[in-house]
């Protein structure tokens, strides 16, 4: 028989809510990571199997944030705990 803990942690998984919260946490929290210029211009989008999709303004920006990535990475690790299985950063822009 499964604790209701258990039964929780099944259901919340199956729904997403997790990632959810996931998502949610990357993007309020977003600016303390890159910093103030990099967040006007960048946003996260999407986050699924360890790749968060950021957007960005333009070009420059999608370099700038590429030359980044391994500081952004290590950032949200250090500073968001729940969000440590984000393996990857998918840049994409539109100008």
């Amino acid at each position: 028989m499964k604790t209701i803990g258990e039964v929780i942690d099944g259901l919340s998984r199956k729904k997403g809510v997790f990632s959810e919260i996931k998502v949610r946490t990357i993007f309020t929290r977003w600016e303390s990571v890159v910093g103030p210029l990099l967040a006007e211009k960048t946003k996260p989008v999407s986050l699924s199997r360890g790749v968060l999709t950021v957007w960005c303004a333009e070009s420059v920006w999608a370099s700038e944030l590429k030359f980044y990535t391994k500081d952004i990475l290590a950032k949200m690790k250090e500073q968001l705990r729940d969000v440590r299985d984000i393996r990857s950063i998918k840049i994409v822009y539109k100008e």
